[in-house]
């Protein structure tokens, strides 16, 4: 990977490695046991990233730590905002694609439309061809909703891992996670879920998850307004 000295570039080694992490568990499993669906494929990476970007908080003040939330926030708006755009963006295409063809015109409206559902008034700019420059769209059907999944599932097992610190059961989290990640193959998110008390179906637990993103606009506003 590319590496500079930078968080980012910390975040995202650290996001690779949670892959790493997540395959290492696989590795002892039959071929046809270790695939894994998209939609868990980023649950460890996300996991490891968030843990240390959680440290670089710990000790970071002022400005530093400044700059470590708007890191967090940046990756997070990417995720939960720009991909709930390219969403609706693949989502309207296949639709609009069941009556004819479409043209670069009608693929740029669709891209404009979507990012105006998504963001509002917040970009000053709009980028019609992001359609054209996004590799994501090409090869697998909705490849960017899964990111988004990945994002809020790995924020909530990481706030049960902080209950678990914080009571002393961190080695029975350690087990039973590691018992997820190999299973990611063999069970659906659902039932996965379901051995840490998570209902996939109640908005409680995804409103978790985007309240660990809250708490960190809440310190970035803190932290900038001094």
């Amino acid at each position: 990977m590319n590496h500079d000295p930078s968080l980012d570039s910390v975040s995202t080694l650290a996001h690779e490695l949670g892959h790493a992490y997540h395959n290492r568990q696989l590795g002892d499993l039959p071929p046809l046991q270790r695939e894994t669906p998209m939609t868990l494929a980023e649950t460890a990476s996300i996991f490891c990233e968030t843990i240390i970007q959680n440290a670089a908080l710990q000790t970071a003040q002022g400005q530093e730590r400044l700059y470590v939330l708007e890191t967090q926030l940046m990756g997070h708006a990417q995720v939960i905002v720009d991909i709930h755009s390219r969403f609706l963006f693949e989502q309207a295409v296949f639709e609009r694609r069941a009556g004819g063809d479409l043209n670069p015109s009608d693929l740029n409206d669709l891209m404009l439309w979507a990012q105006r559902e998504t963001y509002g008034d917040a970009l000053g700019t709009l980028h019609p061809y992001m359609w054209a420059v996004k590799p994501h769209y090409y090869g697998r059907s909705f490849y960017n909703y899964p990111y988004t999944f990945g994002l809020l599932f790995g924020l909530g097992l990481y706030a049960q891992y902080e209950q678990a610190r914080a009571a002393g059961q961190e080695a029975d989290f350690q087990a039973r996670y590691d018992a997820l990640l190999a299973a990611t193959g063999q069970a659906t998110p659902l039932e996965l879920a379901a051995r840490f008390g998570i209902d996939l179906h109640a908005p409680a637990f995804w409103e978790g998850s985007l309240n660990v993103i809250r708490r960190q606009i809440e310190a970035y506003e803190g932290v900038s307004g001094q």
